[in-house]
């Protein structure tokens, strides 16, 4: 078994744990959360010939269910299942000219946070928090342009994601988030968050790939627990 699924297995068996030692009085809340999401990676090309490349952000959106689990007073397990955009845009300035290309992968995003919940009157509630996540890429598209003493060229297809020889990206994205908001006595949720891959998510087997790819996210959310 690979380390990084040991890691998030203990850790959903923890907050599992948790849970079970919970009085069946505790109120576990399920709720809605969505909002936007600023991507961009961690990136470092094999062939830097063409000049080093400048990655910028990318917006996109995220959208999904989170399940609110007390732990003790103050402390919460909230796992989730989130359909997360992510990628960059990288540009390249060298004696052939400029380039740029855009990547833009969807994942369904499975994240395992822990938070504490300090009261900060009598309705509302700071939150802090930190966990693993582990994501499935679905699907996506990368775009490219070039402007050369030439002309000016187009090409964009569906990404391909494993490890192979054609591959745009691995399959699985494994990370880490921190985040922090507020929630209110109404149910509703604002925050914040930022999200890190651990791994990298250049296809090994493709040779024209870059050596790195890191996503990086800081996303705004707004979310609302049902039943209030």
């Amino acid at each position: 078994m690979r380390p990084w699924v040991k890691m998030f297995s203990i850790l959903c068996l923890c907050g599992g744990a948790c849970v079970m030692t919970r009085e069946a009085t505790a109120q576990v809340r399920l709720g809605v959360k969505g909002g936007l999401n600023l991507t961009d990676m961690n990136y470092e090309a094999r062939d830097q010939t063409n000049g080093h490349p400048d990655a910028n952000s990318l917006a996109s959106i995220h959208a999904g269910l989170i399940v609110d689990v007390p732990i003790v007073e103050g402390f919460s397990f909230q796992p989730g299942a989130m359909i997360s955009g992510k990628g960059s845009k990288v540009e390249y300035s060298g004696s052939l000219g400029t380039f740029t290309q855009k990547i833009n992968p969807w994942y369904v995003e499975v994240p395992a946070n822990f938070l504490f919940k300090p009261a900060i009157g009598t309705h509302t509630r700071l939150y802090l928090g930190l966990g693993p996540y582990v994501a499935l890429a679905v699907g996506g598209k990368s775009s490219s342009n070039a402007s050369t003493s030439v002309g000016s060229f187009y090409t964009d297809h569906s990404l391909k994601f494993g490890n192979d020889s054609d591959d745009d990206l691995k399959q699985t994205d494994v990370g880490g988030n921190l985040l922090a908001g507020f929630e209110f006595g109404n149910g509703l949720i604002l925050g914040a968050q930022y999200g890190l891959s651990f791994t990298n998510n250049a296809p090994e087997g493709n040779n024209d790939a870059p050596k790195i790819l890191r996503h990086r996210a800081v996303s705004i959310s707004v979310g609302y627990f049902l039943g209030q």
